[in-house]
């Protein structure tokens, strides 16, 4: 009896990593869009600090650390609302006299706050990365709180890392409403937003991001079920985040100069599939100690940056890696210096990371041509 020899088709370890991130790139792309009603993920000006709370596929940027980076921005803005019509001016105005205070616009004045907690570490045992973030975002008549927890596959391809992340991720979203004057009464959507007090939603980001010594450069999806509603009043089509697409790339440019310099442009482009925006950031580096540097946030305003590594050259191992920074945004839109209204955006961060791997100590006797063999 004859064996038929069976065919072996043999693919290239670097086609296949190609398909792969062929496939992933498709996925993104092509996600249904539709409008959902919502407010989107909070606006950082800390967006190169905060890569992996927009990009799932950046956790673990910082092999064999563990790196903790916390963000407080706190803002105000105005928001124009029903104007209140007195009736004794209404007479007035019935018997032929002209009230201009009447016409006047009314604002009112909402503080905003975020706090953003971001714990991420990349691990040699599972060859990837994972992360958890803690988000509590007040902004306007919200109070949502959220919560996700991701993992991160990485990749060499060249002389870079390759990054591909998930995230899931729940949110509360908690609709405060006692104070609200609309411009226009008896909208639906909001009447029975008053009668509910809190919704809860899962959902899921997706990330590819690719980072090299010099530069980096990532693309996600967040919102990918729409907001999933799992607790409140499921039959709320209401409040839902819409899916929002991120870019974000940079690149640092090391200056030949007696003194260590670098200039560091960055880029973050987000949009909703209704509208979009842009921040752009040039930063100035001294010896990876000092940093400063301006930022053009789109439709928003101007934000100068600061911070510094207090402890760069400290003997402690432990201090050596705590990072400050603190910003201030100049708003440059027409309600940004409405009488008594905000005058910008204020935020500080807080980075930590450590080395938590211990380099083995080589003991006893055996051959040199084996230290080697193992090496990650």
């Amino acid at each position: 009896m004859r064996l038929k020899k069976k065919k072996v088709i043999f693919v290239h370890p670097k086609i296949k990593l190609f398909m792969r991130i062929k496939y992933c790139f498709i996925f993104i792309f092509l996600l249904p869009f539709y409008s959902l009603f919502a407010q989107e993920d909070p606006r950082f000006t800390f967006s190169p600090w905060l890569q992996s709370f927009y990009n799932a596929g950046a956790m673990g940027e910082k092999e064999n650390h563990l790196n903790f980076t916390g963000v407080l921005r706190q803002h105000a803005f105005m928001m124009r609302e029903r104007e209140e019509v007195d009736s004794s001016n209404q007479d007035e105005n019935n018997n032929g006299i002209n009230n201009n205070n009447s016409n006047k616009p009314t604002y009112r004045k909402q503080n905003g706050e975020q706090i953003l907690l971001n714990i991420d570490s990349y691990i040699k045992q599972i060859k990837g990365a994972v992360g958890v973030t803690f988000l509590k975002d007040k902004n306007g008549y919200f109070d949502n709180i959220g919560f996700g927890f991701g993992y991160a596959t990485k990749l060499r391809v060249r002389n870079g890392k390759l990054g591909i992340g998930l995230q899931l991720g729940f949110l509360n979203i908690k609709p405060a409403y006692d104070d609200l004057n609309p411009l226009q009464t008896g909208d639906p959507t909001v009447d029975n937003a008053k009668q509910s007090e809190s919704f809860m939603d899962f959902d899921m980001k997706l990330g590819v991001h690719y980072k090299t010594p010099t530069w980096y450069a990532g693309i996600s999806c967040a919102q990918l079920l729409g907001g999933l509603r799992i607790s409140g009043d499921k039959s709320l089509n209401t409040f839902k985040p819409p899916r929002q697409l991120y870019i974000i790339g940079g690149y640092i440019w090391n200056l030949k100069t007696p003194v260590p310099w670098s200039i560091e442009p960055h880029v973050f482009i987000r949009s909703n599939f209704a509208t979009w925006t842009m921040d752009l950031m040039a930063l100035a580096r001294y010896n990876g100690i000092l940093w400063f540097g301006l930022s053009y946030q789109l439709d928003n305003g101007i934000a100068v940056l600061f911070g510094a590594v207090p402890f760069y050259n400290s003997a402690n191992n432990y201090l050596k890696g705590i990072e400050l920074g603190i910003s201030y945004t100049f708003g440059t839109t027409k309600y940004s210096y409405v009488r008594n209204g905000g005058m910008g955006d204020f935020e500080i961060l807080v980075r930590y990371g450590f080395n938590f791997y211990k380099d083995k100590a080589l003991t006893g006797y055996g051959s040199s041509r084996h230290l080697y063999k193992n090496q990650y």
